[in-house]
């Protein structure tokens, strides 16, 4: 069987199907999006950051490192967004640059690594998606609505569950401390619900937009993501040195679709919601397709 089909069988089939769960209890039920996301985000996606960091055993310069390309990447996408739509709109290329650079780094990276490159990947996926979970919540408003106030950002960022939660993983990590045996578990049973709970999520998120006729914009914006965006992630992974394992997350998240928040942050700041509401259910749904390529592909640098 050709490597790519086994990759669409055994690592990204599983997770749609989690994810047209979800959509199908939405719909049968008429769930509401804000509640379950934020048992994800207040619970479950804290505690396996923290689990996550607290037994990281990774080397500092290679997590600093891999930080760096991502980084890199982050800037080189929003400049080849920002050229593409140069003729736009400000708010339209606005949420062609935001919907370039803000991936779907919790309900879909997060399981793909893990069945496509076990533990380890996910380790390093939690990095990547506490950085763009910052990201996200300070400069994500401005990208992909209209500016905010630096105030206003500062207090959504301080009030992010997951950045404390992932501290703190940090101190337990570095100190060298070993919580009580019934918070642990606690932590545990909280965090192996975390990648069943977000693709379930994004189920019901997407049946929630109800947005299946995308225009020739959020296409645009769609080929960037998915289609330039892996490339980009490669080509500034190696320039700065990533190899392996490393190299191989970084191209995962650059294959991303973007984040279904993004969708909730241009309706709340005032964008250009169609865009990006479409951008959002066009490349989730166009992620079945492309993911095991790119996971092909980048799993020949493991």
């Amino acid at each position: 069987m050709p490597e790519v089909l086994v990759l669409l069988l055994d690592v990204v089939l599983p997770v749609f199907l989690v994810i047209a769960a979800g959509a199908a209890i939405g719909l049968r039920f008429g769930l509401e999006v804000a509640p379950i996301n934020r048992v994800a985000l207040y619970a479950a996606v804290p505690a396996l950051a923290y689990r996550t960091l607290a037994e990281l055993d990774l080397a500092g310069a290679t997590v600093s490192r891999l930080l760096v390309g991502y980084a890199g990447y982050l800037l080189v996408a929003a400049a080849l967004a920002a050229l593409v739509g140069r003729r736009w709109t400000p708010v339209r290329r606005r949420a062609l640059v935001g919907t370039s650079v803000l991936p779907n780094a919790a309900n879909l990276n997060l399981p793909v690594a893990l069945f496509a490159f076990g533990a380890a990947g996910l380790d390093r996926a939690l990095v990547l998606y506490v950085a763009t979970s910052l990201l996200m919540f300070t400069l994500g408003p401005s990208l992909v609505g209209r500016p905010t106030t630096l105030a206003r950002a500062l207090r959504t960022v301080l009030g992010f569950p997951v950045l404390w939660a992932a501290l703190l993983g940090l101190i337990v990590n570095g100190a060298g401390l070993a919580p009580p045996t019934a918070l642990a578990r606690a932590v545990g049973l909280l965090a192996d619900a975390a990648i069943p709970l977000v693709l379930l999520t994004l189920g019901v998120q997407l049946v929630r937009a109800r947005r299946w006729r995308p225009s020739g914009a959020a296409w645009a914006a769609v080929g960037l993501k998915l289609g330039v965006g892996p490339l980009l992630a490669a080509a500034v992974g190696l320039l700065v040195g990533l190899q392996g394992l490393d190299l191989a997350v970084l191209v995962l998240i650059g294959a991303m679709p973007t984040a279904v928040n993004t969708a909730m942050l241009a309706v709340e700041f005032d964008g250009d919601a169609a865009l990006v509401g479409d951008a959002v259910v066009a490349g989730t749904a166009l992620a079945l397709a492309t993911l095991p390529v790119v996971l092909t592909l980048a799993q020949r640098w493991i």
